[in-house]
Order: C-alpha cells, then structure tokens, then sequence
C-alpha cells in the first residue's frame, strides 16, 4: 500500500507541476523555500498552483522516505541501489528545483526538473512492485524489449518537456501537418525541436502496433495480449490529445493530460517487463 501511495503521489505530482507551468505560475512564488516571503502565502490562484506543487512534492517525498528505507533493508546484492537513487535523485530534484525558481525558469534546468521527478517515479513503481524477497532486473528475452520501450518511452517525455519548457510547443501551429506541409522546407531550431517529438511519436505508435500484432501471433506474448491493446489504444490517444494541445493554441487542460497518458504508457511498459521477469521469460 505504501508503494502504491507513493507512485500516485508522484503520478499527481508530475500532473501538477505540468499544470503549474501551463498556467505560467512557475515564478507566482518567486523566491524558495518561502512563498513570497511567507510559509503560508496569501491566497491567489496561481500562487496556490505553484505553493501546492510543493507541498504535493513535500508530502511525496515523506511517503518516499520509509518506502526506500524498507525497501534498502529488504533487497540484496544490486538492488539496493534502487532505494538509494531514489533517494538521492529526489534530494537532487528537490534543489534542482530551488534553483529553477531562483533562476527564473532556466529551459536546461526546468527540463532536468522534470526528469529527475520523473526518474523518481520510475523508481518508485520498481519499489512498488518489487519487494525484498523478488527484487529482480533482467534484460534478457522480451524484458529487455520492455525494458528499452520503456526507456524510449522516458526519452520521449523527456523530449516532450524540453518543447515546452524552450518554447517550441506551437512551431508547428498545426496538425497533421507543420506549417502547412507534410515536411517542412527547413527544419532547424524550436522547429527540428518540435518535429522530432512528432516523428517519435509516430515511431512510438508503429512500435507499439507492432507489438500487439506480434502478441496475438506468438504464443509467448500470449498474457501481454491485452496490456499490448491497451498501450496501443492509449498511444492512440495520446497522439489525438497532442493534436489538441497543438490545435488549442497549449491549453493546460490539454498538456496535462497528455503527459498523463504518457505516465500511463510507462507504467504499462512497467508491467509488461515486471510480468515477463516474474513469469521466467526474462531470467533472473
């Protein structure tokens, strides 16, 4: 229950902090750890946007603490290291974002914000699921294929966070094609940004496509046949909200929910290489 706890405090938190700079109120609290120079700030929305994403962070990080120190405890051997980067990653996160409130929003560290919080989640899912007893990691066989999806999938959001935090969510103003084109004349700058998120995206979907054809055909993909429909379906989705991201001129509603549906596909891919690993079919 702690682990569970812990990954949806994260999942909200991500969310949150997406909002947060959707509605531009990264700097409502402009100095840190205060906001405006109190503990508890004075009431407007866009204040409380930004001081509630780090009480959400604050109140996350509580729920991390035993969760890695239980888990450092139980596990063994490598996998100890788990905890411990959570641990120090979240730490990290935690004056990364200090620093990008204080550095006024630095795109570089705004995104690094971002992947550190989103590595933490990564984590926490793994602890979340893994206690001391089967704490496992393989790359072997079908885990490895899961497991480097997953990493596509992280890069992806990785990506994603960079064109918006740099300013490239709109270099494409339309959808499905850019600039009026199937493919821009030039492709250079928040442009090269913006295209290659697409491109990925529509790679990501054709992966996934893939897969879950290869899951109805070959018998030993046989129990991911409906984990493989549903990241099909939501990729699916995610590329329909991204049109709507784009089309709605970056409405916050809309950029929420399209890295929600990005944490989703993750934790998909997650259980997709956590089942394939507890089934045998990744080794030990």
């Amino acid at each position: 229950m702690l682990g569970r706890i812990t990954v949806a405090l994260f999942f909200i938190l991500l969310v949150w902090g997406n909002l947060v700079a959707g509605l531009k109120a990264g700097l409502a609290c402009p100095d840190w750890p205060l906001c405006q120079g109190r503990v508890l700030p004075p009431f407007h929305f866009d204040v409380w946007m930004e001081f509630m994403h780090r009480v959400i962070a604050a109140v996350a990080t509580l729920f991390l603490i035993p969760l890695s120190c239980r888990r450092f405890r139980e596990y063994r051997g490598a996998a100890k290291s788990v905890p411990l980067a959570a641990l120090v990653i979240v730490a990290a996160e935690i004056l990364i974002g200090g620093f990008t409130v204080l550095l006024e929003l630095p795109v570089q560290l705004t995104t690094l914000h971002f992947m550190a919080g989103l590595m933490v989640f990564v984590l926490a899912s793994y602890m979340a699921t893994f206690d001391g007893e089967e704490a496992r990691f393989s790359l072997r066989g079908y885990a490895g294929l899961f497991f480097g999806l997953g990493a596509f999938l992280f890069s992806q959001a990785a990506l994603g966070a960079y064109v918006r935090h740099s300013g490239a969510g709109l270099a494409c103003a339309d959808f499905p094609t850019c600039q009026g084109n199937w493919l821009p004349a030039v492709i250079t700058g928040p442009l090269f940004v913006h295209f290659s998120h697409r491109l990925t995206a529509y790679l990501i979907f054709l992966t996934f496509a893939v897969l879950y054809i290869a899951a109805r055909l070959d018998n030993r993909l046989r129990n991911h046949r409906r984990t493989a429909l549903l990241l099909l379906l939501a990729c699916l989705a995610q590329i329909g909200v991204g049109a709507g991201v784009v089309l709605s001129g970056l409405d916050y509603g809309a950029t929420a929910a399209h890295l929600a549906l990005a944490l989703i596909m993750m934790l998909l891919t997650g259980r997709m290489w956590v089942q394939t690993i507890k089934e045998g079919g990744g080794g030990s």
